[in-house]
């Protein structure tokens, strides 16, 4: 009787009428409406008494969780942004830059050694969480006072920033930054800024 109900010229037309009554009768979170499903004469959930039941779902997966440093770099009152491959999460966005792991004072000096830079000053700014569907990104933060060179970052003025799409996974260190290179314009020491 199935093979009868599909048009084998358009079988695609049948794919999504079967997916519109998953989603609007069959109702994955609540129960069916059987009585108003034109397919339970062939529905072999209905005919069986099963529709409490079926489909079974997989469990859902745990969110993966990873632990990031992100680094407020600024130098001559710009901060530096780093753009994020053409593939994958965030693809083709600016980013703060940023270090899988949780490293501590030292690691994070390292980390700049290996960009190239120094930091006159390495002031930790906290912790911000972002999740995303498939993963959790825990972070900590460094703020420096960057010396030294990198082609990699783009150290971007206030126009730059105001122009650039950061991604919200970076709001907090993004705004944080943002405070603090205000606040050097206004004199502020640095400590102060911060608080």
């Amino acid at each position: 009787m199935l093979t009868e109900s599909i048009d084998c010229e358009r079988p695609g037309e049948w794919n999504q009428a079967m997916m519109d009554l998953g989603a609007t009768v069959c109702l994955p979170n609540g129960a069916p409406l059987c009585e108003k499903c034109p397919a339970r004469a062939f529905c072999a959930a209905y005919q069986n008494g099963m529709t409490d039941v079926l489909p079974v779902r997989a469990a859902k997966k745990p969110r993966r969780v990873e632990e990031r440093t992100v680094f407020l770099l600024v130098r001559d009152g710009r901060l530096a942004l780093r753009k994020r491959p053409a593939k994958g999460l965030l693809a083709g966005l600016w980013e703060l830059p940023n270090v899988p792991g949780n490293l501590d004072e030292a690691g994070a000096a390292i980390t700049l050694a290996q960009w190239g830079l120094t930091a006159r000053t390495l002031t930790p700014v906290g912790a911000a969480k972002h999740i995303f569907s498939h993963v959790e990104w825990d972070m900590h933060g460094y703020l420096a006072a960057a010396e030294g060179e990198n082609n990699e970052f783009l150290w971007a003025d206030g126009a730059a920033l105001q122009a650039a799409a950061i991604p919200s996974a970076f709001r907090y260190y993004f705004d944080t930054a943002v405070r603090w290179l205000a606040a050097q314009q206004g004199g502020t020491d640095h400590g102060t800024a911060l608080l």
